[in-house]
């Protein structure tokens, strides 16, 4: 089902059979609705597990963001997160707080914040990952290296699609 510029408006008024959300496209095979699923399932999992070592799935995934790469400001942070702004904020008041991370003014642009990590996030960081690393593979299960591949290539191809930020 190749559809590499046809972009369907949902116009069609044909008739759905029953377990279809549109058309032809029943919601057990919707893509949107599946990759929901899977985050939601994944977050539940992981939240559960986190909540045993005193770390939210919010600090997890900042702390993953500057473990990949450090010092991103607010903007950043929330687009790589996917956080509202005003709750990524609360959010690292808190994790600095902790002194899991460190608010500095960009040397460029003292206008702008930088966030990083600290020592003490990066030790937290690598008490979460063989957690996070285990619901991961549990995730792929089964899957061939060549099939993880593509699959990593078609959510960067529907990314790319959806994208409205500047941040990739």
């Amino acid at each position: 089902m190749a559809r590499d510029t046809e972009i369907d408006n949902g116009s069609d008024c044909t008739p759905r059979s029953p377990g279809e959300m549109a058309p032809g496209m029943p919601l057990d095979d919707f893509p949107p609705y599946l990759l929901n699923r899977i985050v939601n399932r994944l977050n539940t999992n992981l939240t559960d597990e986190l909540k045993t070592i005193g770390v939210t799935l919010q600090q997890y995934r900042i702390l993953a963001v500057l473990v990949a790469r450090d010092e991103r400001n607010v903007g950043e942070l929330a687009v790589y997160t996917v956080t509202e702004q005003s709750t990524l904020s609360k959010m690292l008041d808190r994790m600095e707080e902790a002194g899991l991370v460190v608010r500095e003014p960009d040397p460029k642009d003292r206008r702008v914040v930088q966030i990083s990590i600290t020592e003490s996030g990066q030790a937290a960081y690598e008490r979460i990952l063989p957690i996070a690393m285990k619901h991961y593979h549990r995730a792929l299960l089964g899957l061939t290296e060549e099939e993880h591949e593509t699959l990593v290539d078609l959510l960067h191809r529907v990314l790319e699609n959806v994208r409205r930020s500047p941040f990739p």
